[in-house]
């Protein structure tokens, strides 16, 4: 059974699958439409995190903002 990743507002307690390339785009996107950020490769590097490190525990969109927002170094 897939998630539905389309989903409105902020990230949320949405279950959240990382093996799932529509629903890491869609947070990706809304990540950095929220937190302002305009170059593609802060996209591609959230993409990485979660696919590397991100540990599998995660699994709600709100818990993968919290996770990216520590994680994410410039």
């Amino acid at each position: 059974m897939q998630h539905d990743p389309h989903v409105t507002g902020k990230p949320d307690d949405t279950l959240f699958n990382k093996d799932e390339g529509n629903e890491v785009v869609y947070l990706i996107n809304k990540l950095m439409t929220l937190w302002d950020y305009r170059f593609s490769n802060t996209g591609n590097k959230m993409e990485k995190l979660i696919h590397d490190k991100m540990p599998a525990e995660i699994t709600k969109q709100e818990d993968v903002q919290h996770w990216l927002k520590e994680n994410l170094k410039f």
